[in-house]
């Protein structure tokens, strides 16, 4: 039948298409057009020769291929079009890093505008002492308030500090385009981020051609090769690519592993504990570790002290400094209208990089770090979170060294030591701690200050330590 000559060019064009046009590289259209209309001709006038046609239906023969190969030509760009036009939409949708902070510090706004919406109306009058008390508490949340305008000030400064950090290679996104479509990886589109001091990001949007799976690691270490550094996917980010759209963070491999155990104890005659705490990373390869102690126990200071850490985390990741987000932290506290729940903020933060620890403290309680020559404490001071609109704030930088453990407690544990030795009785109790994972360091070391008697508050450590890779 007639047709079937045509199925039949239009087969050998798709295999020619299969072997040859796997590169994307504008040719596919005329790769299956000259197979199929060369093969529609050349059926044709091999029936014709073997039949005696005259040479005239033999070049009609030959228009016919020509004319078939000029039809799938067209419609090759007529497709073109089309999906051009709609690719030239979902381009739109390539998630660009700037936008997807953007959002993050949308969130974190709308965080403190609900803070704001919280300071309580005043009288029209003020006759009482419960007015007056009530007017020097709209003072103070006017000051936190303003606190808050100044803090928003630095990040629309650090924003665009990232914005002008994020750039385009035209160049490497193409030969990284070139390398991946070997791999069966269609790349969309590639942002390079180089924070100032900091070390490479590489933001990609990708899926597959076809209906199959590439490993992210693979990914990533072709970008190794092509950047001369360890590359790596982002901690959580997904761990294959499909036909799915995506966009996949990898950064420049970090230095360090750091490993982390907790251990609590709840204070007697308490359901829940007043203390809290909160572990995660960041993409820049740092890592964080906080706890807050919600003053008193019980649910209202757990409550308090879980609502201190989620924002911490939210600040943070959002790309807020620690200093601005515990600022943030503290004005929320008090222009909350009702009588707040002062909470203390313990915050250490790991470059794994570098190995450089950072301290944040509020009203915390001492730390340890156990090195190979000793123990060493970092002390903390000042009031809770919530006390006052204006906190000072003292960050303390030590380095961490390979093997190093990091001991982070709230004041139960240093409370139920013997009075006028906690510190010398807690820094004897790490030096001679066995050896085991942050987890049973935490534990060993929870059982033993329980041995000096039940404490009077709810009791919190955390050990985070960290190795070479």
């Amino acid at each position: 039948m007639e047709w079937t000559k045509y199925v039949l060019s239009l087969v050998f064009g798709g295999c020619l298409l299969m072997l040859f046009g796997r590169k994307e590289d504008g040719r596919d259209k005329w790769l299956l057009g000259l197979g199929a209309g060369s093969c529609l001709a050349a059926m044709e006038l091999t029936v014709e020769y073997m039949l005696g046609e005259p040479q005239w239906k033999m070049a009609v023969s030959a228009m016919k291929g020509l004319a078939f190969f000029s039809a799938v030509v067209l419609a090759g760009y007529v497709r073109d079009w089309i999906v051009g036009g709609r690719r030239a939409l979902t381009d739109m949708e390539v998630a660009h890093p700037v936008r997807q902070w953007m959002e993050d510090y949308q969130e974190s706004f709308a965080q403190l505008s609900r803070s704001f919406c919280m300071v309580p109306q005043m009288a029209a009058e003020v006759n009482s002492r419960g007015d007056r008390i009530l007017l020097d508490r709209l003072a103070e949340s006017r000051m936190a308030a303003a606190g808050q305008l100044r803090e928003m000030s630095q990040i629309l400064v650090g924003t665009m500090e990232r914005i002008y950090s994020t750039r385009e290679d035209t160049e490497l996104e193409q030969e990284i385009g070139k390398r991946l479509r070997l791999m069966g990886v269609r790349v969309h589109k590639v942002f390079f981020y180089n924070p100032l001091g900091r070390k490479r990001q590489i933001y990609m949007t990708m899926n597959t051609r076809r209906k199959i799976c590439v490993p992210v690691k693979k990914i990533a270490a072709v970008l190794s090769d092509l950047m001369d550094c360890e590359m790596m996917p982002a901690r959580d980010s997904r761990s294959i690519v499909s036909q799915e759209r995506v966009t996949v963070l990898f950064v420049e491999g970090v230095a360090y592993n750091v490993l982390y155990g907790v251990r609590k104890e709840t204070r007697q005659q308490e359901a829940v504990s007043g203390d809290n705490f909160s572990v995660f990373w960041l993409p820049d390869g740092q890592f964080y570790a906080g706890l807050s102690d919600g003053m008193g126990s019980g649910i209202q200071a757990c409550t308090q002290s879980e609502l201190v850490l989620d924002l911490l985390q939210q600040f943070v990741e959002a790309g807020f400094s620690k200093e601005t987000a515990v600022r943030m932290i503290n004005a929320s506290i008090v222009l909350q209208p009702e009588e707040p729940v002062f909470s203390t903020i313990d915050i250490a933060s790991i470059d794994l990089y570098t190995g450089v620890c950072d301290f944040v403290k509020v009203g915390a309680s001492v730390s340890f770090l156990k090195k190979e020559n000793g123990v060493e404490c970092i002390r903390g001071g000042g009031l809770p979170a919530g006390v006052t609109s204006q906190i000072p704030l003292e960050p303390y930088r030590i380095r961490m060294y390979d093997g190093n453990i990091l001991f982070l407690m709230t004041d139960g544990v240093i409370s139920a030591l013997p009075e006028g030795q906690e510190e010398e009785t807690m820094k004897h109790l790490i030096r001679n701690l066995p050896q085991g994972t942050p987890a049973e360091m935490a534990e060993r070391l929870m059982e033993q200050v329980r041995t000096y008697g039940e404490g009077a508050d709810d009791m919190t450590i955390l050990v985070a330590g960290i190795w070479k890779r």
